[in-house]
């Protein structure tokens, strides 16, 4: 076994950075090896990424130092085209990567742009689809997938090209809990079989920790050498008990919901949600699970206005949200979609949280000195947000949205991309805005997230709405329609 790449001495500036935000750096990966890089959210692991697929500094620009070799030959020398069919990179935002507009079109992309057979392309398709489960969601629109089932798109597209070397970018963010398990175990299939190499940058250490064969633990753009013993106490995988309060919310009224909603694509042959009605209490956190595509962000987007029910009513604080305006509706809800990337729009940080208090004329900027320490972005508050880490740039977007103060807060997998200690000072944060009478709903696949915050667990299952009797994680045991 050989090695497939190596970085020697590699350091890297983002351009406009006064200091390398990754630095000597250097490593090897071998064929057939399974890595995986572990690090706080903005310790450098995107970049270290984007650098190995050769992405940086074709694509992002900034000031690249040390030697690259990809079987032996200068990364640089390599034109995209050949690396595109050597190295896949699967990005933390699937919105950003998806070409098609249907899932089967994504599928044979890849290899269409390689010039890969028919016949061939096709006896792929098969292959990667039925071992991940995928053949009903052939013919659906990528613009209708769930988070989770466009990243399980986007990872399919490249498997099904094999490249020599995989690098995955939080591919476990948004999937539920059987998905990780088949994905895991088709990439080890991969590795078997056809021996890839695969890098994976992920949070959720602990399935992946045992099946690398080894780990690198990056901090604040540096290399470390760490035992996993000392690596899983860095990461804070006990932080959520001690850092969140055991108070409840206070239950204080109703505040928004829905009422018998049914709702279904255009296209589609069969209904997301079937009667689904849901009371969101003041002073309430409400966490929201299901599988992949159970319809968690459809019923989100139901509550902000962006698609109306087929059947039923949905309402926030006694009004339609679709006739709302969009200020109108900012000063009553705020919502964090999967994508932070859709809200920042400003050249700094600062400025882009300073952007809502401009346009809903909120004369009381202190909140905004007051999030930037909250969310940990005061070092940040000068930089674009763009050019920020994942987790990095969902801080930012979600702080744009608390300092509105909207009494209804609505967050779609908002622990992507944080790590554990992250987690839990989020988890503080909303529960002191639960305590000053917010209603928060949350969509997640994170037990953690729903074990340690929520007053109410709901569970979506075959477009019906169910709700859990206690705070544990959700079972067998759901007792009724929400």
């Amino acid at each position: 076994m050989g090695a497939l790449m190596s970085l020697q001495k590699v350091s890297y500036t983002y351009p406009g950075n006064q200091h390398p935000d990754l630095e000597d750096i250097s490593l090897e990966v071998q064929e057939g090896q399974f890595v995986l890089v572990a690090g706080l959210s903005g310790s450098g692991k995107s970049t270290l990424l984007r650098i190995m697929a050769g992405l940086i500094p074709r694509f992002y620009g900034g000031d690249l130092q040390g030697e690259i070799e990809l079987l032996g030959k200068r990364l640089a020398e390599w034109s995209h085209r050949e690396l595109s069919s050597r190295v896949g990179l699967l990005f933390q935002d699937p919105e950003s990567q998806l070409v098609t507009t249907r899932v089967d079109q994504e599928l044979l992309f890849g290899m269409e742009n390689i010039g890969y057979d028919r016949p061939l392309m096709h006896a792929r398709l098969q292959e990667v689809t039925g071992a991940l489960t995928m053949q009903p969601w052939l013919k659906q629109p990528t613009l209708h997938l769930s988070g989770g089932w466009k990243q399980k798109t986007l990872l399919a597209s490249i498997i099904m090209v094999r490249p020599r070397l995989l690098l995955l970018d939080e591919p476990l963010s948004q999937l539920d809990a059987a998905s990780v398990d088949q994905l895991l175990d088709y990439l080890e299939q991969c590795r078997r079989l056809w021996g890839i190499s695969i890098v994976v940058a992920e949070h959720r250490l602990d399935k992946l920790s045992q099946r690398a064969d080894t780990i690198w633990y990056l901090h604040q753009g540096s290399m470390q050498t760490r035992s996993w013993a000392e690596i899983s106490s860095l990461t804070y995988p006990g932080a959520w008990q001690a850092a969140t309060p055991s108070v409840g919310g206070s239950n204080g009224g109703r505040v928004a919901g829905l009422a018998k909603v049914e709702f279904q694509y255009p296209h589609s042959n069969q209904p997301v949600l079937k009667e689904c009605s849901l009371d969101l209490q003041a002073g309430e956190i409400t966490c929201l699970m299901g599988a992949n595509g159970a319809g968690k962000t459809t019923l989100l987007k139901l509550l902000i206005g962006t698609i109306k029910p087929l059947q039923g009513q949905v309402d926030v604080l006694g009004e339609d949200p679709s006739r709302l305006s969009a200020a109108s509706l900012a000063r009553k809800i705020g919502y964090l979609s999967q994508e932070p990337g859709d809200y920042l729009y400003s050249p700094t940080v600062r400025e882009e949280i300073q952007f809502t208090c401009r346009s809903l004329k909120l004369h009381d900027h202190s909140r905004t000195n007051e999030l930037l320490e909250q969310l940990h972005l005061q070092p940040l508050a000068q930089r674009n947000p763009r050019d920020l880490s994942w987790g990095e740039r969902q801080r930012v977007a979600l702080a744009s949205i608390l300092v509105a103060q909207p009494p209804v807060l609505l967050l779609d997998e908002p622990t992507r991309g944080l790590d554990n200690k992250l987690k839990a000072e989020l988890g503080y944060i909303l529960r002191q805005l639960a305590n000053q009478g917010t209603s928060i709903l949350v969509a997640t696949h994170d037990e953690n997230l729903a074990n340690s915050w929520a007053d109410r667990i709901m569970y979506l299952h075959d477009g019906i709405l169910l709700e859990k009797e206690s705070s544990q994680y959700p079972g067998e045991e759901w007792i009724g329609h929400g």
